[in-house]
């Protein structure tokens, strides 16, 4: 897997966490994303393609990394509430280069998320509000979101998952994301989108810590689209020793980019060392 950054060393995220009081928790930094700062756990699912992360990587909960701040409070029955807030002041697409934490001029998400959480199951909903002209590449269209400068939109996400009392049993965990979208731009609404995602994990089949993962769902649409775009991978991996990772995964998708008959297939193994 890699990036657009080549062969230069960046740092991609940094941020302080401290805690406030017995169950709340604080974020702040210069280079975080709002779902580090959610209170909630919305998948249990492991992705391959990042589009599956998240419970569904769409507006809901995608994000970009900038500036932010964040506050979570974890009630001890389990219900848990967040909220955080990024802004894009750091090398803005302006003229005028950095343009200042939640001005007018800098695009910026304020995510609120109330989830509740027990060992096998929990549920949460997130209202993303994107203000500023915010923009996501996670739209299956190949225009994206046509949205002026002074557009706004509401992103509603839905979350739940399930695990079994046991690993090793043919009962698969189950994760399930559904999002919707409005944009506006004034008081008119110009888009609205969906998306669904279901994921499927299987732990410790045929041996200790292997994983077994299947993820289905429609990327993030404009419900004006005459296609509907469809994803999906399948993956396996186990553990070699206690610092290395196999992963075998293929994937595939119809009609991307909200292109009719526009389809892929692949596959990628990756091996991933932690020390």
């Amino acid at each position: 897997s890699t990036n657009t950054y080549g062969d230069t060393i960046k740092v991609d995220k940094i941020w302080y966490t401290f805690p406030v009081g017995e169950n709340g928790t604080a974020w702040i930094g210069p280079k975080i994303e709002n779902y580090y700062m959610h209170a909630t756990t919305p998948s249990l699912y492991s992705p391959t393609l990042k589009q599956f992360t998240l419970g569904g990587n769409a507006a809901a909960y995608g994000a970009s990394t900038n500036s932010g701040l964040g506050y979570a409070y974890k009630f001890d029955n389990g219900l848990a509430i967040s909220s955080n807030v990024v802004s894009k002041q750091n090398k803005s697409s302006t003229a005028s280069g950095a343009t200042g934490f939640l001005t007018k001029e800098s695009a910026t998400s304020w995510a609120t998320q109330i989830g509740y959480t027990q060992p096998n199951y929990a549920v949460s909903a997130i209202v993303n509000l994107k203000y500023n002209g915010w923009t996501d590449e996670y739209f299956s269209t190949t225009n994206g979101l046509a949205r002026p400068d002074s557009s706004d939109s509401t992103n509603i996400g839905l979350r739940a998952w399930l695990r079994p009392e046991e690993s090793g049993t043919a009962m698969p965990s189950v994760s399930l994301g559904y999002d919707t979208s409005d944009v506006q731009q004034g008081n008119d609404t110009v888009d609205q989108t969906s998306m669904y995602f279901v994921g499927l994990g299987w732990n410790d089949i045929f041996k200790a810590d292997d994983k077994i993962g299947i993820a289905l769902g429609q990327p993030q649409k404009r419900e004006d689209e005459t296609t509907d775009p469809f994803a999906w991978e399948a993956y396996y991996s186990f553990k070699a020793n206690d610092n290395t990772e196999y992963r075998a995964t293929v994937f595939g998708g119809q009609d991307r980019n909200g292109t009719a008959n526009d389809d892929i297939t692949g596959a990628v193994f990756q091996t991933t060392f932690k020390f």
